[in-house]
């Protein structure tokens, strides 16, 4: 089996999205001790910006998994709003010294939304 055929195959294609999943759920699941402290960060919300481009990377790495797959956008925007908002619950409920943040939730919708754009952008270019 060549290269082509094996990447032909949504199951490989999954792949970095997954991984790129697992990360971020082991990120998210370190205790609040384990973080770095910087208190500049703080003022420019840089803990929101961090959001925002997990989330768009996560969107579009799913939707590039299986581009010809009919419902592929609708299931990349699911995944993504459902591991988001899961991960808030478990941080808020399970994690030490972390927890759930509305405002959180609010910057993965950003970041899914500007992948979204920016996956239409492409698309628009490619065609």
């Amino acid at each position: 089996m060549d290269t082509n055929q094996i990447f032909k195959h949504s199951y490989i294609r999954i792949l970095p999205a997954l991984i790129w999943t697992g990360i971020t759920f082991y990120i998210c699941f370190l205790p609040g001790s384990e973080l770095p402290k910087y208190n500049f960060l703080d003022k420019i919300y840089f803990d929101k910006i961090v959001h925002i481009a997990i989330y768009c990377i996560m969107l579009l790495l799913v939707i590039f998994s299986n581009i010809k797959y009919k419902y592929i956008k609708l299931i990349a925007i699911v995944w993504c709003i459902s591991v988001g908002l899961l991960i808030e619950f478990v941080q808020g409920n399970y994690i030490a010294n972390r927890s759930a943040d509305i405002y959180d939730v609010v910057a993965n919708i950003v970041g899914i939304t500007i992948g979204y754009y920016l996956y239409h952008q492409n698309s628009k270019i490619a065609n």
